[in-house]
């Protein structure tokens, strides 16, 4: 059923870019519970036709029990149908949300500001942007695109005064899941949606999100999750690859890998604690750091260590799971040798078959053409005689030859 052909209900209305797991399972699921009807905007014709016939879609939450959420009143758009982007523009629309990826976030551009552009036209009131990706300012970096794309001075007063663009850290794990609907998503139970409260405008509707915690100081929470459980999970997922572990679980049920990671974790947490210690105490984060170890443990979750290690490339940016709690930590003359010990599997993570992954493959023939050294001192911004540096290589040269 085509959307032109669809007539919203008498709801609030949220267009949420990216219909994959994460979208339907975490973020779209938050926003119709708390009343709104959802719009999902997506590249992909069969996801999009699926949620126009069926209207709704199953959330199972992967506890042990039979436990499912029905989400319900849905619909969907093709992301670059800018006609259909126009008509929902129009709707009591309040809040846009992505969950895409860092890598194609900046594409929404042209099609938000296809919506600022019509709700200016039709003298129409604010509405509130958050970019939902595991990239910290997220939002900051969609905004830029999107004031790329609009060239009238009006249109970026219109923007400046009735888009509000709020940063957010958002926390769940979704694995892939089978089912004979495709629209069906599994989720762990455990789920973090924090936004800065400072940016958000007042809407029309003005809609409470009972799953979204505002708070004005995003920059500890973004930091906590990235530097927990976004760099437990990478390091997990490395050492799990390297020794010839396939899911997550796997990995971390071995002693010697759970070990290590939470080694890390209290290394990464030790810089965390002092850098925010006004937000959470040493028993809090130590509760924090149990608790994403216990989600790495949870039987129900198959997850494979091939997705959660993709994109090293990405990972091993400056600031990223990997070398941003290192840099917290040198900053701070804090330990953080177990961590340095997991950018040297980052660097050796290289799946194959079904698995192969493009940014790995990139990575290794980088590491053949330059030599190790070369491309460590590059992704680091490092000095080649850094003690750190040779500490990365020296764990690098060890694990290889294992």
């Amino acid at each position: 059923m085509p959307f032109e052909a669809i007539s919203l209900p008498n709801k609030p209305v949220a267009i949420q870019f990216g219909a994959g797991n994460i979208g339907r399972g975490f973020i779209g699921a938050v926003l119709s519970q708390a009343g709104f009807h959802v719009v999902f905007a997506d590249v992909q014709e069969k996801i999009v036709n699926a949620l126009n016939e069926k209207g709704h879609y199953d959330v199972h939450i992967l506890n042990g029990d039979t436990q499912i959420e029905t989400i319900q009143p849905v619909s969907a758009i093709i992301s670059t149908d800018l006609k259909a982007i126009e008509k929902i523009a129009r709707e009591p629309l309040s809040i846009i949300t992505t969950a895409v990826g860092p890598n194609i976030l900046p594409r929404l551009a042209k099609p938000i500001a296809q919506i600022i552009r019509t709700r200016k036209e039709e003298g129409m009131g604010p509405i509130n942007i958050v970019a939902c990706e595991n990239l910290q300012n997220a939002t900051d970096k969609l905004r830029e695109a999107i004031e790329s794309e609009l060239s009238d001075e009006q249109e970026r007063l219109y923007l400046q005064d009735n888009i509000g663009f709020a940063i957010c850290s958002v926390d769940r794990i979704v694995p892939p899941f089978s089912s004979e609907n495709i629209l069906d998503v599994g989720v762990e139970p455990f789920f973090e949606w924090t936004v800065d409260s400072n940016s958000l405008k007042k809407t029309d509707p003005d809609v409470v999100i009972d799953g979204m915690h505002a708070t004005n100081n995003l920059d500890a929470y973004v930091q906590r999750k990235l530097f927990t459980l976004n760099t437990g999970h990478a390091i997990t997922a490395y050492l799990g690859f390297l020794d010839n572990k396939d899911t997550i679980l796997d990995a971390i049920s071995d002693d010697s890998i759970h070990n290590v990671v939470s080694k890390a974790l209290h290394e990464s947490g030790a810089a965390l604690i002092a850098k925010h210690h006004s937000f959470f105490s040493k028993e809090q984060h130590e509760d924090y750091i149990k608790k994403i170890l216990k989600r790495f443990s949870n039987h129900n979750l198959k997850d494979e260590v091939s997705r959660v290690g993709r994109e090293p490339l990405r990972k091993l940016r400056r600031g990223d799971r990997l070398l941003g709690p290192v840099e917290m930590c040198r900053e701070r003359n804090l330990e953080h040798d177990t961590l340095l010990l997991g950018i040297s599997a980052a660097l050796l993570f290289h799946p194959t078959g079904v698995h192969e992954d493009e940014e790995a493959n990139e990575l290794q023939d980088r590491i053949r053409r330059e030599g190790i050294e070369a491309v460590v001192a590059d992704l680091t911004g490092w000095a080649k005689d850094d003690e750190d540096l040779r500490k990365v290589i020296r764990e690098y040269s060890r694990m290889k030859k294992d």
